[in-house]
């Protein structure tokens, strides 16, 4: 538990080189993924993978319906579908296993990117901010200055107080659920090394809640990506 993170300074910008390794691997695997799945799309008996991919372009079709009604939007689908499979992906990579330097100093090289707050907050300023641009692409820019006034004028400084608290909530939600469940399995593991009668205690418990963290994981893609197309459908009313 006790470790420090591998950071480098490059024009005075601090980089955290575990989050630069491990978020690239999720976009990686999500394009790999995609890729591999749509490479030789067929008609009438879809392979596994290509049906994999559907499944998971109407799962996301039915939550842009649910949000915003019936939505043929591509622009607004493939960015559902990309952060749902990004998230799940990012999610899960702490799960299996952490890889941590044993130095007098750990360092920690390898867990869920997700489960740190610069993270989190990063995707939730580029969602909100990617909802506002999307209000500005389809409705023009007088449109959107004129929401931040709806349903009253007086409401202006209401309006725009609720862009950073749900950009705020948006993004602790997710850092809060996989921190928390990182750091339940760091303190399983720590338990496992104890000796023989710790470990044989500790290493169902650990497999049970490695399958819980994967249920999280999941369900806290789908919440992030559903409230991405609640917030989408705020704007474009």
């Amino acid at each position: 538990m006790d470790h420090t993170r591998p950071q480098v300074v490059f024009l005075n910008l601090t980089f955290d080189l575990s989050i630069i390794l491990t978020t690239t691997i999720a976009a990686l695997l999500v394009f790999t993924i995609a890729y591999f799945a749509t490479r030789n799309l067929t008609e009438g008996s879809p392979r596994k993978w290509q049906n994999f991919m559907e499944w998971i372009l109407d799962f996301v079709s039915d939550i842009i319906n649910n949000s915003m009604g019936h939505n043929n939007n591509l622009f607004i689908l493939s960015t559902g579908i990309s952060l749902l499979m990004y998230l799940f992906i990012a999610n899960l990579l702490g799960v299996p296993f952490s890889i941590t330097t044993s130095e007098e100093h750990p360092v920690s090289w390898w867990r869920s990117p997700t489960a740190d707050a610069h993270v989190t907050m990063t995707l939730a300023i580029m969602i909100i901010a990617y909802t506002h641009f999307i209000d500005i692409r389809l409705n023009g820019f007088k449109h959107y200055v004129l929401s931040f006034f709806k349903p009253f004028k007086a409401l202006f400084a209401i309006n725009i107080l609720e862009q950073f608290a749900t950009t705020l909530t948006l993004g602790l939600r997710l850092f809060g659920n996989i921190y928390a469940g990182e750091v339940m399995l760091a303190l399983l593991a720590g338990t496992v090394t104890q000796g023989f009668v710790s470990a044989s205690l500790a290493v169902l418990p650990m497999l049970i809640w490695q399958a819980f963290c994967v249920f999280i994981g999941a369900i806290q893609a789908y919440i992030f990506v559903t409230l991405t197309m609640v917030y989408i459908a705020h704007r474009l009313t």
